[in-house]
């Protein structure tokens, strides 16, 4: 009886194989309600729609789910003005972003022009409605917060599914105008986040949460905690309010090519950094910017985009900004330039700078206002660096200046030389030669001339003399180069006229042995 049981069980599970399965009930188009029918058919007072047709075509394109919610928050009034929705639908965000503001009531009631005065309302063109600049809209919902879920109540409190204000939303900060006067609170409401590994991890799980405690050894951060300066940075004096976005993007304020302008916000701003001295007593000065952006690093971030170049953070850091010290700028310098302070660390200048107390690096090439650097930094011009300086500091010593001048005679010659095998390897190519073992010798120079250049701040002959024996040894294989390239050009030159003129020869000859035949022969009938 079992068998019989088990047997027809199985005989039909066999025939269900291959069954075609119950179609899906097929999805239901979406049907807007009157009101939302109403919004998205609206016109103007000039007849014009308020919807624009990119605008309508966007919402036909999205989601049933997406049209959904905007019919429920128009049925809700959190979307109570054509205006509103037109606004919204402009953004043309992805579904993802789409749904968070969606599902936001707060943010949904602060686009509301019909219960919003200009103060709290979010609009595309802040300006135009007289609103603050931080609610712009097309910034909020571009804010890295917003992205990853943390929207209104995330700063403000309450809940963003609920319709009304609650009290927390009223307790968090401050209120205005205190809350815009006195600063001094943002850095550790911003804390409560940042500083808190369980809470960042949820969200960026290799984003540093010290940067308080940083901030508070800082000299903006004892500006306005120690003393109560307001003028002072804090977090979004830098970063922004609503649409502070990741350090990679090219529209964050922290990003490399960004810094030197929000550094610059203040720090060129005279009026603003009024009264501010340096350790010294001197007022401190606001022209950092302007000498940067001259500079060998700001050409090279601002102009090229070279996003290795340094920003004021490589130097001065982050949420821990200091001036760097005497002793400092040396170690700042070689996070990048680390053979050369290699060097100098073995040279008679590094003693000499330490007994005056000069900073290294930027006793030659200054700070913010640094130069490319040049031959003509060591020749005997009047005001050249190291004859200036020798001249002030070390005259009862000629071997300084005849060190200075062994550099620049040594370097001067190999750049002279480079430049003129590379003129003789494009003559050559363009004579048909073979010019690969020139061009390779070309190359030998360039990179003897680069490490002789460097070479210097050893200070020392044999540490220079190193590097530039190399290309001496360079210039006279490539000078044997280029007459051996020569020789071989004079015989193809020549070997060239000799069959030209064997040729013409050949030519005249059997001309003239023609003739002779046409002449020899018996005239015709």
């Amino acid at each position: 009886m079992r068998r019989r049981t088990l047997l027809r069980t199985l005989l039909a599970a066999l025939a269900g194989i291959g069954a075609a399965a119950p179609p899906e009930p097929a999805p239901q188009p979406f049907v807007p309600s009157a009101a939302l029918r109403e919004f998205l058919e609206a016109r103007a007072p000039s007849g014009e729609p308020i919807i624009a047709a990119d605008q309508l075509a966007y919402f036909e394109g999205l989601p049933a789910r997406e049209k959904q919610r905007f019919d429920a928050a128009v049925g809700l009034e959190l979307i109570g003005a054509p205006t509103q929705l037109q606004e919204i639908l402009s953004l043309g965000l992805r579904a993802g972003p789409l749904d968070l503001l969606l599902h936001d009531n707060c943010l949904l009631c602060h686009t509301n022009p019909e219960e919003q005065d200009a103060e709290t309302l979010f609009s595309i063109d802040p300006e135009a409605r007289g609103s603050p600049s931080h609610l712009q809209l097309g910034e909020f919902v571009s804010d890295v917060h917003f992205r990853k879920g943390l929207s209104c109540a995330g700063c403000h409190g309450g809940s963003p599914d609920v319709e009304g204000m609650v009290d927390e939303i009223y307790e968090r900060w401050p209120e205005s105008p205190a809350r815009h006067t006195d600063r001094t609170w943002i850095p550790a409401f911003c804390a409560r986040c940042h500083a808190n590994p369980l809470v960042m991890r949820r969200f960026n799980p290799g984003l540093p949460t010290d940067q308080y405690a940083k901030y508070r050894e800082s000299r903006h951060g004892q500006r306005l905690l120690d003393h109560g300066d307001s003028k002072a940075a804090q977090c979004v004096s830098c970063h922004g309010v609503h649409g502070i976005r990741d350090a990679k993007s090219p529209r964050s304020k922290v990003h490399p090519r960004q810094v030197p302008g929000t550094c610059g916000a203040c720090h060129a701003d005279a009026a603003h950094m009024a009264g501010y001295r340096t350790r010294d007593g001197k007022p401190l000065p606001t022209n950092q910017l302007a000498d940067y952006e001259q500079s060998v690093h700001g050409r090279a971030l601002l102009e090229r985009g070279d996003l290795g170049a340094p920003a004021c953070n490589d130097c001065h850091g982050n949420h821990a900004a200091l001036p760097p010290e005497i002793a400092s700028i040396a170690e700042v310098c070689r996070t990048c330039h680390a053979a050369n302070g290699e060097l100098f660390d073995g040279s008679e200048h590094k003693r000499a700078f330490e007994r005056n107390g000069w900073p290294e690096c930027a006793q030659c090439h200054g700070n913010h206002a640094i130069a490319k650097t040049a031959d003509s930094m060591l020749n005997e011009a009047e005001n050249s660096l190291c004859y200036a300086c020798h001249r002030q500091h070390a005259a009862d010593n000629p071997r300084c200046i005849e060190t200075a001048r062994y550099f620049y005679d040594s370097i001067t010659t190999l750049a002279t030389e480079t430049a003129s095998f590379e003129s003789e390897v494009h003559a050559l190519a363009e004579r048909g030669l073979d010019d690969e073992p020139l061009s390779i010798a070309v190359e030998e120079l360039h990179e003897t001339l680069q490490q002789s250049r460097s070479r210097i701040h050893a200070f020392n002959r044999s540490e220079f003399d190193a590097v530039a024996d190399r290309g001496r040894a360079v210039v006279e294989k490539s000078r044997t180069l280029i007459a051996n390239s020569d020789a071989e050009y004079r015989f193809r030159r020549n070997g060239l006229l000799i069959a030209i003129a064997l040729t013409g020869l050949l030519a005249l000859l059997l001309y003239a042995k023609i003739r002779q035949i046409e002449s020899n022969e018996p005239p015709r009938s």
